[in-house]
């Protein structure tokens, strides 16, 4: 069967400030405006959080299940089987991330729903990437994708190469690259007067940044030796850190303090005013070692934000200029880039910021994302 979905069920793991979290919210957005008689939901296995609060602000219906970490009450599920059992002819499943793909997965095919639709959004499967139970979860997942969605959807060409290297299914994969809203991400010149002044950031301090939350694959030890290295030859040069769980990191602020850079580092929990965060920034610099498609780098970049990043996940792509890409874990060769950027004369910066939302612009709206995985639905 194929045709305009009537309905699309979303279930992701959670919903917290995230790439994947971020991206659906986005795509429902644009839903909304261009084909507003398909009917979207969304279930969180685990809990809500901002982003699932900005989905009900629009008005989107939500449904937060509480599933515990260790599954040890299924039962909270009841309610999206209940929901999946009676959809209506020619709707669609998508879940996102490797729990949603697995439960959700498995919850929609055991309702009778065939037209399911699996989302991979990261290129780092190894134990320096994810945690053991994970791993396991990418396991059985490879084994199901032989039969179990009709189509897996990756963000980036590089995680499609890893998980077919793992044993996922390589005829079930189809490329949907990361859509970016630039009109309200944009440089925001009140945002950043406003928020250097809070966090006492003064006119000609340069402020290095990086969104990220504390995980693994976001390296961000990488981008605090990098900030050793940059310090040594721009004392003026101040750097944050502004992600879940980035403040509450003794390990983190140990190697600040290790690196001497206390008073040089500012360190955030999660922002819900992204653009205003990234307006303040001279240099945006992702430091991870594994992404799918990095959704904060396409924003730092429809900010007008200068932008250095390691070679993780799709980065170079989206960067669009090898210049700026250092190899991954490298903090030397990030530090080179890092410093290379700041020595350009501010006006040549400014008009590389202007020439990367250009970029943004021309190849990664998030209108042609949304029609991208409408055709897919409608294909299936």
């Amino acid at each position: 069967m194929s045709g305009t979905p009537p309905q699309v069920v979303h279930i992701i793991t959670g919903l917290q400030q995230g790439g994947a979290e971020s991206m659906l919210h986005k795509l429902l957005s644009e839903a909304r405006q261009q084909n507003p008689e398909i009917t979207q939901c969304v279930y969180a296995l685990g809990q809500s959080g901002v982003v699932g609060e900005r989905l009900r602000a629009q008005g989107i219906e939500v449904r937060a299940l509480g599933l515990s970490p260790r599954l040890g009450n299924p039962w909270v599920l009841r309610p999206l089987w209940q929901h999946l059992r009676q959809l209506p002819a020619g709707s669609v499943v998508q879940t996102w991330m490797y729990h949603g793909d697995l439960i959700g997965g498995l919850l929609a095919y055991a309702a009778g729903q065939r037209r399911i639709v699996w989302n991979i959004r990261q290129s780092g499967i190894g134990p320096a990437d994810i945690g053991r139970s994970t791993r396991w979860v990418v396991r059985l997942c490879a084994r199901l994708s032989h039969w179990l969605p009709r189509r897996i959807v990756t963000n980036a060409r590089t995680a499609e190469a890893v998980h077919v290297a793992a044993g996922y299914a390589a005829s079930r994969f189809v490329w949907i690259g990361n859509g970016f809203d630039t009109q309200r991400f944009s440089f925001q010149p009140e945002g950043r007067q406003r928020l250097r002044q809070q966090l006492g950031v003064g006119e000609h301090e340069l402020l290095i940044g990086n969104v990220a939350r504390n995980d693994p694959q976001k390296d961000l030890g990488n981008f605090v030796t990098m900030a050793k290295h940059v310090h040594q030859q721009q004392g003026k040069a101040r750097f944050l850190i502004a992600g879940r769980g980035v403040p509450a990191s003794t390990a983190l602020r140990a190697q600040i303090a290790a690196a001497g850079l206390d008073q040089a580092f500012l360190l955030l929990d999660e922002q819900q005013d992204v653009p205003a965060l990234m307006s303040a920034l001279d240099l945006f610099c992702l430091s991870s070692r594994a992404e799918g498609f990095p959704n904060v780098l396409g924003e730092a970049m429809a900010c007008e934000r200068p932008c250095v990043s390691s070679d993780c996940g799709d980065a170079a792509s989206v960067l669009g200029n090898p210049r700026w890409i250092a190899p991954i874990s490298d903090p030397a060769a990030l530090a080179d880039r890092v410093s290379a950027l700041l020595a350009l004369p501010g006006e040549q910066r400014q008009q590389l910021g202007i020439g990367h939302r250009q970029r943004i612009q021309s190849s990664f709206s998030v209108a042609s994302i949304w029609q991208d995985y409408l055709t897919l639905y409608r294909s299936l």
